[in-house]
């Protein structure tokens, strides 16, 4: 066996070890119920066909091959990059990545209102598309975080408000999960003058108050694409909470 293919094979291997210890931590994740469209492969025979396949693809166009192998694939202190072989309807088998949260707990995203009924919006810039954004608060969970300990933590850390009552307005999926989506009726009539430093930090610079009718203005000119606060502005008119 060449060096080379003994270190494609080592990589390989940890990979899918990592892989099954995720799958042992988060089973719910990798179940193949009785209607799926795709069905996971788990035999290692089939994750390496795919993995071979994959390979000899990329290396035709000049990419790594690594890029074709299954497993996790990448990993930090936010997010786990996992790469399933699936089964499709026609017997076809093939790669399917996906991104899950690196820690388990409950993501959350809270629309904030002030006593008079203005709705908080802030301005913060998102790495994805390298562009600013209006939109409600949002964070990752923490570890056995539920959603409204995440909800409060992020309207303290971006707001500088103390953290009242959240009420729970639906769940919204989120990748392989779901985060949950919450009001929070602030108590202070007024937000703090000067912004936070977490919210310095993570890229916030500005703060708008708005009535429903201004936000709603706001989507229909394309000014609101956030997904999250759209969804907030959804929950929240169908059960008659603005």
């Amino acid at each position: 066996m060449s060096s080379e293919s003994m270190s494609r094979d080592q990589r390989r291997a940890q990979r899918l070890a990592r892989y099954d210890e995720l799958r042992a931590e988060r089973p719910h994740l990798f179940v193949n119920p009785p209607d799926a469209a795709y069905e996971i492969v788990f035999d290692e025979a089939g994750q390496r066909r795919v993995a071979d396949e994959s390979a000899a693809k990329l290396r035709a166009v000049g990419k790594p091959e690594e890029y074709g192998d299954i497993g996790v694939i990448y990993e930090d202190s936010f997010v786990i990059g996992v790469r399933d072989a699936v089964r499709f309807r026609d017997g076809g088998m093939g790669p399917y990545i996906r991104v899950l949260g690196a820690v388990v707990g409950t993501g959350a995203a809270v629309m904030p209102v002030l006593p008079d009924g203005r709705i908080v919006l802030i301005r913060h810039f998102r790495h994805d598309p390298r562009s600013w954004h209006w939109e409600i608060p949002r964070g990752f969970a923490e570890p056995g975080a539920d959603g409204a300990t995440t909800a409060g933590r992020e309207l303290t850390e971006e707001l500088g408000v103390p953290v009242g009552k959240v009420e729970l307005l639906g769940r919204f999926a989120n990748g392989a999960e779901s985060d949950e989506i919450f009001l929070a009726r602030l108590e202070v009539p007024e937000l703090p003058a000067e912004g936070t430093r977490d919210a310095f930090l993570e890229g916030i610079d500005d703060v708008r108050l708005v009535t429903r009718e201004q936000l709603e203005a706001m989507m229909v000119a394309g000014e609101m694409t956030d997904s999250f606060t759209l969804a907030a502005y959804a929950f929240a008119v169908a059960r008659g909470a603005l």
